[in-house]
């Protein structure tokens, strides 16, 4: 798919920087905008590596300082038509999920299936899965692709980005920080719920993902 480069044109004269999450996945990634009041919740087309790609804007746009990095482009606002695509992509990735997850199960692999996600070309899906040990996926990727007729592209995640990706409560009746704002995981360590005087219980210091909860290093007096 051609990328239409004019979205670059007045790049000078103005240009904000926006967060988006890519055909509605979790991860956020920064992007350059000149396109006028976007907002959080807004579908927008946008430049990506394999051709244009949609994606949903996930925070206000700031300024951009001159002689700041660029990133990659906002091609548009989605129109009337691309959000019917959209919606299309969406209600097929539940359909390859479930496809997906009856495939693993009826090939008895020991993979769960967390999401399913289609590029705006519809040309491929991205399957992201959790196991424990390694799967041999030849014949689900065979199977899987004869069912849904278009290319399949799996993504081994961790505990971690499984929670991202589904969500879940934490112990302080909120979501998950990783769900509800958090980009990147922050460097945690069993020091600093030493530093807090937390008890070493693993169901004390650790989140729903089973690791170490990502909140005991927002209140560490001794980080780096």
């Amino acid at each position: 798919m051609q990328i239409d480069r004019t979205a670059r044109t007045g790049y000078n004269n103005f240009m904000q920087t926006i967060n988006v999450k890519i055909c509605g996945m979790d991860q956020m990634s920064k992007f350059d905008t000149n396109i006028e009041k976007l907002k959080s919740g807004d579908y927008v087309i946008v430049e990506f590596e394999t051709g244009a790609e949609w994606a949903v804007v996930a925070s206000e746009p700031i300024n951009k300082k001159p002689g700041s990095k660029a990133n990659a482009m906002v091609l548009r606002k989605a129109d009337d038509k691309d959000e019917r695509q959209i919606a299309l992509l969406q209600k097929s990735a539940m359909y390859a999920k479930q496809k997906a997850t009856e495939l693993a199960e009826k090939l008895k692999l020991d993979m769960k299936i967390i999401s399913a996600h289609y590029s705006f070309d519809a040309s491929k899906v991205t399957i992201f899965f959790s196991a424990d040990g390694r799967v041999d996926f030849r014949e689900f990727v065979r199977m899987l692709a004869g069912t849904l007729r278009t290319r399949i592209d799996l993504h081994q995640i961790g505990s971690r980005d499984e929670v991202k990706i589904t969500g879940g409560l934490g112990p302080c009746g909120q979501e998950c920080c990783c769900k509800r704002f958090a980009n990147d995981y922050p460097e945690v360590s069993i020091k600093m719920a030493k530093n807090q005087n937390i008890a070493l219980n693993p169901d004390k210091i650790n989140g729903v993902c089973g690791r170490l909860k990502c909140c005991l290093s927002y209140e560490d007096d001794d980080k780096k």
